[in-house]
C-alpha cells in the first residue's frame, strides 16, 4: 500500500508541474508576440520555448515536452492557428524531450565535458551570424532570391525575398559568442551546467530541423516544386534563431538558481 501511495504522491507533484508550466507556456505566448518575417507561415518572437526547456532542465524532458505541447498547442488551437497545432505539439514536445535527454547526462558521477560539442554549436552560430551580416551588408536588408521568383509567382505561400533584420544577425552572434565564452571558462563551469547549456542548444536545434521539414512539406502540399521549396524552408528559419537565442539565454539564467531550489525542495519524478 505505501509503494503504492508514494508512485500516486509521484504522479501527482508531475501532473501539477505539468499544469503548472502548460499554463505559463500559454500565457507567454497570448501575453508577448512580435511577428517576424517569413517566406513561410507567420512565425513571432515569444517565450513559449523558453518555458518548454526550462521545465526539461529543471524537471525532465518528458515534463517539459509535455507542458510545450499541451500550453502551446492549446494557444494555438484557441487562438486562429488551429492549423498549426500538430506541428506545435509535435516539435514543442521534441524540443522538452531532446533537451531533457541531453541535459540529464550531466547527472552522470562518469559524465565527461561536452567542450567540443558546444565549441561546435558556438562556431555555427557565429558563422551564421557573420554570414547573415555580411548578406545584409551587400545586398541590403532585402535579398531578393533570383531562382524563387516564378516559383513565387505560381505557388501560393511561397515568396522569393530574405528580409534580414538586424536582429537576425545579432542574436546568433549573441548566441554564438556567449558559447564561445563557455568554452573559454569550461573548466570554471560544473559538467552539470555544461550538459545544461548543450541540452538547450540540443533541444533548439531539433526545433530548427523539424521548422524546416514542416515547412518544405507544406510548400509542397500546395504545389511548390522541390528545390523552391527547399531554399524557401532554410531562408526561413532566422526567425526560428531569434526564438531560439531567446530561450536558450533566458532559461539558461533562471535554471542556475531555480535548479538549487528545486534540488533542496526535493522533488522525485
Amino acid at each position: 500500500m505505501e509503494k503504492k501511495q508514494s508512485k500516486s504522491k509521484l504522479s501527482l507533484q508531475a501532473l501539477v508541474i505539468i499544469g503548472l508550466f502548460s499554463a505559463i507556456c500559454y500565457i507567454a505566448l497570448m501575453l508577448f508576440k512580435i511577428p517576424i518575417p517569413s517566406p513561410v507561415g507567420k512565425p513571432f518572437i515569444h517565450f513559449g520555448n523558453m518555458f518548454v526547456i526550462l521545465a526539461a532542465l529543471l524537471f525532465s524532458g518528458t515534463i517539459g515536452g509535455l507542458s510545450g505541447s499541451i500550453g502551446m498547442g492549446l494557444f494555438d488551437i484557441l487562438n486562429g492557428w488551429a492549423t498549426s497545432a500538430p506541428k506545435t505539439i509535435i516539435l514543442k514536445f521534441g524540443i522538452g524531450f531532446v533537451t531533457g535527454v541531453v541535459a540529464g547526462k550531466g547527472n552522470d558521477k562518469e559524465a565527461k565535458s561536452p567542450f567540443k560539442w558546444i565549441a561546435l554549436a558556438a562556431g555555427a552560430f557565429i558563422v551564421l551570424g557573420v554570414g547573415l551580416f555580411i548578406a545584409s551588408t551587400v545586398y541590403g536588408y532585402e535579398i531578393t532570391i533570383p531562382y524563387l521568383q516564378q516559383a513565387a509567382a505560381n505557388t501560393e505561400g511561397l515568396k522569393d525575398t530574405l528580409v534580414v533584420i538586424p536582429v537576425l544577425y545579432i542574436f546568433s552572434l549573441v548566441l554564438g559568442i556567449g558559447l564561445a565564452v563557455t568554452c573559454f571558462f569550461i573548466k570554471k563551469v560544473s559538467i552539470k551546467l555544461q550538459y545544461a547549456i548543450l541540452g538547450a542548444v540540443c533541444g533548439i536545434a531539433f526545433n530548427l530541423v523539424g521548422e524546416f521539414l514542416f515547412a518544405v512539406g507544406s510548400l509542397l502540399i500546395v504545389g511548390s516544386a522541390f528545390v523552391p521549396a527547399v531554399i524557401s524552408a532554410l531562408i526561413s528559419l532566422p526567425s526560428t534563431i531569434i526564438n531560439g537565442t531567446i530561450s536558450i539565454v533566458i532559461a539558461l539564467l533562471l535554471y542556475i538558481p531555480l535548479s538549487k531550489v528545486v534540488a533542496k525542495s526535493n522533488f522525485k519524478f
